[in-house]
């Protein structure tokens, strides 16, 4: 008796075992959320020390140079700690109530004269997709912008001439992008309303496949999606304004055509794996992610008025980045560079991995 009393209790000890272990690996890999103890978004690094990153980043001499060996600058000056990797207080995606995501995974990036702004998407789809504003000049987290649903919110772009942020999207299987106005983003605050931010405007873009990732271009709004199977695409957007049937401004694409669908002003072929794009001057640099066992790509491309063909054979410059590579953003000189490596199921396979955006003058970056 007293044997198969041991024989159960070694059975059950093995089978809890064998269950915790399996949830541990579930939490690591971002399959469920881990248990959460915050209360809000965590503002603290979720990773190792600025001396563990430059040691990391000691591999890759261009993107250590621009960003630690600029003359006059403090390394610290030119990192911002990516909030929530660890914490981040959104809206349970089912239960329609605030919640802690423990899995939000950095996306886009985008630069204001005020702010840095970045999206993130939860990985286990429980909860609502965020938008995390800092302030630029100190790097300190404001708030985080909740968005309405899901969406992968994979490109975000500031637009200087009206004032809005536009955000990739989906409505169904159709590509779309959304804006939401900085007005609309300074009054928000989500601990008062516990409500998701209303949108501006909601544009789909049935000719793209998805809307990867964005950028804003003078008056143009440029959309591209990731392909991990070969060469994309580009496609380029007028951003004009017009009133709606009630009277309201609202902004529209495709020349003002409409303000519920757009189609391209021109598209130009990219290579694969394309995580973001930005122009510099003549420059269009794109950045490109291969996974988490190969470094990532900066690409640049001059000549941009003679040039549709922006695939490998055409670049002038390809610089070496860690893996994870996400969205770029450019503010005057300066290049503000994203990777999701921070987030929780990457941050043991990133090489090394960051939990920062790094900011370097583009001019050092591409030096010879």
């Amino acid at each position: 008796m007293a044997s198969n009393r041991k024989k159960i209790t070694l059975a059950l000890i093995s089978i809890l075992t064998v269950g915790v272990i399996t949830l541990v690996l579930l939490a690591k890999n971002g399959k469920i959320e881990r248990i959460a103890f915050a209360e809000e978004t965590n503002t603290e690094a979720s990773l190792g020390s600025l001396d563990e990153l430059m040691v990391g980043l000691s591999d890759y001499p261009e993107l250590y140079r621009a960003a630690f060996e600029e003359d006059g600058i403090d390394p610290e000056d030119n990192i911002f700690i990516i909030p929530g990797m660890d914490a981040t207080l959104t809206l349970h995606h089912e239960h329609e109530e605030a919640d802690i995501c423990t899995t939000m995974t950095p996306q886009g990036l985008a630069v204001n004269k005020d702010y840095l702004f970045i999206s993130a998407y939860c990985q286990t789809k429980e909860h609502n997709s965020v938008i995390y504003v800092l302030e630029k000049k100190s790097g300190s987290f404001i708030k985080e912008i909740v968005l309405d649903g899901i969406p992968h919110a994979g490109g975000i772009a500031f637009d200087t001439n009206h004032d809005l942020l536009w955000v990739t999207s989906e409505k169904g299987d159709t590509a779309q992008v959304i804006t939401l106005a900085l007005t609309d983003i300074e009054a928000y605050d989500f601990t008062d309303s516990t409500e998701p931010i209303v949108y501006t405007d909601n544009i789909e873009l049935p000719d793209i496949k998805r809307a990867s990732t964005i950028t804003v271009h003078g008056d143009d709004l440029y959309v591209a999606y990731f392909n991990d199977d070969g060469a994309s695409v580009m496609h380029r957007y007028l951003i004009s304004t017009k009133e709606n049937e009630d009277g309201k401004e609202v902004h529209t694409l495709d020349s003002g055509k409409s303000t519920e669908e757009a189609y391209p002003d021109d598209v130009d072929k990219i290579g694969k794996e394309i995580q973001g794009l930005a122009f510099y001057q003549e420059k269009l640099m794109l950045s490109r992610s291969s996974g988490r066992k190969q470094d990532s790509t900066l690409l640049s491309f001059d000549r941009l008025e003679e040039n549709e063909n922006f695939t490998d054979k055409n670049a002038s410059t390809e610089i070496t980045m860690p893996s994870y590579l996400e969205q770029i953003a450019v503010d005057g000189k300066q290049l503000y560079i994203l990777f999701e490596s921070g987030a929780y199921p990457y941050r043991d396979h990133g090489n090394p991995s960051i939990d920062r955006v790094l900011r370097v003058e583009i001019d050092t970056l591409f030096s010879e």
